[in-house]
């Protein structure tokens, strides 16, 4: 029973996001707003859970006062933030925002250079590898020709990111043309970029598609177990 109650609900809130499709209502904004409240919350909690209570409120119950002292850092960055919800003191909430956007930053480069390119920049150099390409008799022109289209689309890519050095003329700033060979490079990255943007829409679309099969079966699913209970 409880089961389908909540069938119920789940089948009313699909609904109630479905009807965006035919333009924006109260019945939409109302399942949004549970959406958002209910993400809120888990969030919430799941900060007091694994973070705020076994990372702060832990070390200064059952620590030492070597915990303690350590534990004034996050303290202090605490009460600046807090102080800077006040126009007198707005300037003292920029401190802990500042170290929470340098440390976001450190951690999307470091895991950009380390997850991304040092692995690329491997990958190439190892398709490179002639013992590589004759692993498997009779496909070497095959490993061969994944190593030339791989290492063609690092630098197309790379060349058409390329940026040059600005020259001054008459207090007039302008960007001077790359060379041709980078142009063309270019042109073949924009080509390696394209296919690239259309695998994660046709990946970002599958998801999606994925989803709203599985909420359909699920809405038809609800009906069908209503219309047998009844």
């Amino acid at each position: 029973m409880n089961d389908l109650i909540w069938g119920v609900v789940g089948l009313l809130l699909t609904i109630m996001i479905l009807s965006y499709l035919i333009g924006d209502n109260v019945f939409f904004r109302f399942a949004a707003h549970i959406f958002i409240g209910l993400t809120a919350g888990f969030v919430a909690v799941m900060l007091i859970n694994q973070i705020l209570i076994p990372y702060f409120v832990t070390p200064i119950v059952t620590g030492g006062w070597q915990q303690w002292l350590w534990m004034l850092i996050p303290l202090g960055l605490i009460l600046l933030l807090v102080m800077g919800q006040w126009s007198k003191f707005a300037s003292a909430g920029s401190i802990p925002l500042a170290y929470l956007a340098g440390l976001t930053a450190a951690v999307a480069v470091g895991g950009a250079v380390f997850g991304t390119l040092i692995p690329q920049a491997r990958a190439v150099i190892e398709a490179f590898d002639p013992a590589g390409w004759y692993a498997v008799p009779g496909r070497s022109w095959l490993r061969v020709m994944d190593a030339l289209v791989m290492l063609v689309g690092v630098i197309g890519t790379l060349s058409y990111f390329h940026f040059g050095k600005r020259r001054s003329t008459d207090d007039v700033v302008e960007s001077p043309d790359p060379p041709r060979l980078m142009r063309a490079l270019g042109k073949i990255g924009q080509v390696f970029i394209g296919i690239t943007l259309g695998a994660v829409f046709a990946s970002v679309f599958s998801s999606a598609l994925i989803a709203l099969i599985d909420r359909v079966l699920f809405v038809g699913e609800i009906i069908l177990k209503l219309i047998g209970g009844g």
